[in-house]
């Protein structure tokens, strides 16, 4: 399960929700470097946003080229693209549904190709 972390009281509107937003430091290895243009984007999102939410964002952020191939028809990453969320590996957690909060978030995306 993903590590979730609650906000203090004096994080929180006064509606009870969360007021902050999750920052996301993402690390762009091998390829996806070269596609973005940038081995690193700093990105904000609400508090509680999805991965996916994340790479909408990316994709708007990096460009074209990276859009076009780091992502399917669909929008969502290539299989070929492992993605760690503060070291753990995303499909163990929940996917691309895996809850982005708590702070400041480290995700990083590999790009893994297999055959010989």
């Amino acid at each position: 399960m993903a590590r979730q972390f609650e906000p203090s009281r004096n994080e929180r509107e006064s509606n009870g929700a969360p007021s902050r937003p999750v920052a996301v430091k993402v690390v762009l290895m091998g390829e996806l470097k070269q596609w973005a243009g940038k081995p690193e984007v700093d990105v904000e999102l609400p508090r509680a946003s999805t991965v996916q939410a994340l790479v909408d964002k990316l994709a708007e952020l990096c460009g074209e080229a990276f859009a076009r191939r780091a992502l399917n028809k669909q929008g969502v990453l290539q299989p070929h693209i492992t993605v760690f969320i503060d070291g753990v590996q995303m499909g163990r957690l929940e996917g691309s549904k895996t809850l982005l909060t708590g702070g400041r978030v480290e995700l990083m995306l590999l790009p893994v190709y297999e055959g010989g």
